[in-house]
């Protein structure tokens, strides 16, 4: 009695507080009817707006969720009171949903050592340099470019990882990741309420509609091969004395020189790696963020995307150069005058190709990837400008709202122009190179980011040196004109969906091509 007493005192204190603005909320339901069926970053805006503020609140059964939709709520939440608001609703080996512990800082503070400094980034370098030409030999053999785009970025990531390179899509190490999604698409079809309502973990799973539990047997023995199973097999390469070079064979190599004793840095290792690899498996990263409110989001369309964050942004550029051939034809001229058409790109040129820079910048700005960042939880109870966010809400980051605001990037910033991250003599503003909005924010900021524009710029440079981007065509083969026609995804990580974009040769063989079997590290 004493409990409940203690409970229902804490509810009625917890209701006389003043939150941010936002739709009135129903009984038991919250706000969940009030959630916008497509393209909610937009409608986040528009209520901001409406109720003159840069902070929202929503009420779901068990938590608020609070929308962020400015730079400057942002900043004071999320950076300024990081120790607040790093938290998660905690899962056991991946690293962007482990709780605020120091299991986690462990973790991202490896992650980063091998895949997000200036130093990892020059060894990093020369295999995503090998992957983009890898991906111009696939363009002149195939006509399937979603799937080439889709293959470069499994194969950057594990030829970093594991030192392996994958040719096509039935390779084992991609295979698994995929089997896992499809589990994990399954249990996002039946909204995962086990997650929202702990108690029904305990029904036995012969019920009707009780299928969690067999999903769970059947995703155990996958989970396992896809963080054991490529590190075990540079395992074995580097017993042979075989393994290339990659960020899980010099880890190996030290641990067999007896450089590396410690268990738990093994084990440490093994996760971060199976974290990397995992980059290219955004369904299953997706599900685990939003799977306490899977329930509203497939009200709200918001379905999981088999496609990675890293596809999205190649699909994004390509469509930007078909979309506007003047912004091509700019680049493949700023291209000519620092390569002569003779060689291929590398990251020395970077410094002497700033429009290819500031390409990357707008396609990363235009369209934004994942238009609302994984949420951050707060760890305690706090007060903003005079508003009450009590412990365990949900942060919700804008990024659309940030990207576009034209106080920062200037006007017009629907539109695709890349001049505007440039002074006018076209060297970068560096007021406007700041990116890192694109990859989160403060402590959960995404650790990979570096690599991650290292591989948009590398692969860019290369298509727009090797190719002409050709005009879009829907899947009816009718001449798409302008953005208005595209269809974007309602998912969370987004892309256009109802277009196909062909690649006619522009130099080659003017530029030469190694043979396929010398791009490999």
């Amino acid at each position: 009695m004493a409990l409940l007493a203690a409970s229902a005192l804490l509810v009625i204190f917890r209701s006389k507080k003043r939150f941010p603005p936002g739709p009135p909320a129903l009984p038991l339901l919250g706000n969940i009817l009030d959630f916008p069926k497509r393209e909610s970053w937009k409608v986040y805006l528009d209520w901001g707006r409406a109720y003159n503020s840069d902070i929202l609140s929503l009420k779901i059964p068990g938590t608020r969720l609070f929308v962020l939709n400015s730079a400057q709520v942002i900043q004071d939440l999320l950076v300024k009171r990081a120790n607040n608001y790093s938290d998660r609703i905690g899962t056991s080996w991946l690293i962007p949903f482990m709780n605020n512990t120091e299991r986690w800082r462990d973790h991202r503070r490896l992650f980063r050592r091998e895949f997000d400094t200036p130093e990892a980034s020059a060894v990093n370098r020369s295999h995503e340099v090998h992957a983009a030409r890898r991906l111009l030999h696939r363009l002149l053999s195939t006509k399937d470019h979603e799937g080439d785009l889709r293959l470069a970025a499994v194969d950057t990531i594990l030829s970093i990882t594991y030192g392996i390179t994958p040719t096509d899509f039935e390779h084992p190490f991609i295979k698994a990741p995929e089997d896992l999604n499809a589990i994990f698409g399954d249990v996002a079809k039946g909204g995962y309420m086990v997650d929202l309502f702990p108690f029904l973990r305990y029904l036995p799973a012969w019920l009707p509609g009780v299928k969690f539990h067999k999903l769970a047997r059947r995703g155990r023995p996958l989970s396992s091969a896809v963080v054991l199973g490529p590190y075990q097999e540079v395992q074995n390469q580097v017993q042979k004395g075989i393994a290339l070079p990659s960020v899980a064979s010099k880890f190996l190599y030290e641990l067999q020189e007896g450089s590396i004793k410690s268990s738990s840095e093994i084990e440490m290792m093994r996760n971060v790696l199976g974290n990397a690899y995992l980059g290219m498996s955004l369904k299953i990263m997706l599900f685990l963020t939003f799977k306490r409110i899977e329930f509203l989001l497939r009200r709200c369309r918001h379905d999981v995307s088999r496609i990675s964050k890293t596809v999205c942004a190649l699909y994004n550029f390509v469509l930007a150069m078909a979309l506007h051939p003047e912004v091509q034809k700019k680049a493949q001229a700023s291209l000519d005058s620092v390569l002569g058409g003779t060689r291929l790109p590398e990251f020395d040129d970077m410094t002497q190709l700033p429009y290819i820079s500031a390409i990357v910048n707008e396609v990363l700005r235009w369209h934004p990837i994942g238009p609302l960042a994984v949420y951050h939880v707060n760890s305690r109870d706090d007060e903003y400008n005079g508003y009450f966010i009590p412990k365990g809400s949900m942060m919700i980051p804008n990024t659309w709202s940030l990207l576009h605001d034209e106080g920062t990037f200037g006007p017009n910033t629907n539109q695709f122009i890349p001049e505007r991250f440039l002074n006018f003599d076209g060297s970068l503003n560096a007021d406007r190179t700041n990116m890192d909005y694109a990859f989160g924010f403060g402590r959960r900021s995404c650790p990979g980011r570096l690599m991650a524009r290292d591989t948009l710029w590398i692969m860019a440079a290369h298509i727009l040196a090797a190719y002409d981007v050709l005009d879009p065509f829907d899947m009816e083969g009718n001449k798409l004109t302008s953005e208005s026609d595209l269809e974007y995804t309602n998912t969370m990580v987004r892309y256009a969906s109802n277009l196909l974009v062909g690649l006619n040769t522009l130099k080659l063989p003017t530029v030469q091509l190694p043979a396929p079997h010398e791009d490999h590290i």
